[in-house]
This record gives structure tokens, C-alpha cells and sequence, in this order.
């Protein structure tokens, strides 16, 4: 059965390898290492000074292991990722663990982060997806529109009402 709870300050790690497995979506692309990816200028911002204010993470756990997370950010015009449409609206992103995949986990985690962004307030989220990731036929499923059909960064938007 998968529970899911809040990402612990000491979880930082497994935020960390989350995100790389989202970026690593592609079977046929081989991305060059974590230590690399995650320090990159346009990833670091997702996970560099985790925990601050509006953070939100939230964990699925199979058995007491850590198999998927969603959890959200937000961004200012100066500093933010592909994303982006204000900095009132949060870019959220999803992972779950290779092996765990297609069993429903990516779509209970984010019902999960809507629900806690509709109790903290937020309006609305934002995310990237490349038009080729199969992720994408999630989004959609889950009322994610496309902010600009065609435009180069996958730009969606989710109204929380």
C-alpha cells in the first residue's frame, strides 16, 4: 500500500535523485552524471536551499521505502525554471522510482501536492514537460492545460478551483 507524507528537511538526497529521474525520462538518452545535472544553473534551483518558505514535498513510500515525489517550488522573473508563468504560481514537478512506474503513484502524488496547494491557497501551478514525455498524457488527465500549444518549454497550467 503507498503512503504518502511530508519530504523531511533531512530528505534532501532523495529530492536530489527525484529530480534527476525526472529530468532522465528518456530510455534512449543517456544524461551525463547526478553530480553534474544537479549542479547545472537550471536545476539547481529546484533543490538548492530546500526548505524555504513555500516549499512543499511529498513523499510516497512503499512499505517505509521512499518510491515518488512530487512537490513544488516558487520562482521569481530573476530565478526560476522552464516552468515559470509569475511568482504567485508555483512550478510543481513528479518522479517516481524506476521499477514503481505505471502503477499509479505519479498520479496519487499529485492529487496529493493539489490538495495541499488548494489548503495553503495557491491558485494555480505551473510545470514544464517536453511534448514527447508520456508524463504529459498525465497532466492532461488531470485538467493541465497547455499555457502556449507549441512553445518550446511545455509550459502547462492547473487552475485549483
Amino acid at each position: 500500500m503507498t503512503e504518502i507524507r511530508d519530504l523531511r528537511e533531512d530528505e534532501v538526497p532523495f529530492l536530489q535523485e527525484m529530480l534527476y529521474a525526472a529530468l532522465a525520462w528518456r530510455a534512449d538518452v543517456e544524461l551525463p552524471p547526478p553530480e553534474w545535472v544537479l549542479a547545472h544553473p537550471q536545476v539547481v534551483v529546484f533543490h538548492e536551499g530546500w526548505g524555504r518558505e513555500g516549499d512543499v514535498g511529498l513523499v510516497a513510500e512503499v512499505d517505509g521505502t521512499p518510491v515518488g515525489l512530487a512537490w513544488y517550488r516558487f520562482f521569481t522573473e530573476a530565478e526560476h525554471g522552464e516552468g515559470f508563468v509569475d511568482d504567485g504560481t508555483p512550478e510543481v514537478a513528479v518522479a517516481v522510482v524506476d521499477g514503481h512506474r505505471g502503477r499509479g503513484i505519479g498520479r496519487a502524488l499529485m492529487d496529493a501536492i493539489h490538495a495541499c496547494a488548494r489548503e495553503r491557497g495557491v491558485t494555480q501551478l505551473s510545470l514544464s514537460v517536453d511534448a514527447d514525455n508520456p508524463a504529459k498524457r498525465l497532466y492532461l488527465r488531470l485538467g493541465y492545460i497547455d499555457i502556449e500549444p507549441g512553445e518550446e518549454d511545455g509550459r502547462m497550467l492547473l487552475e485549483l478551483t
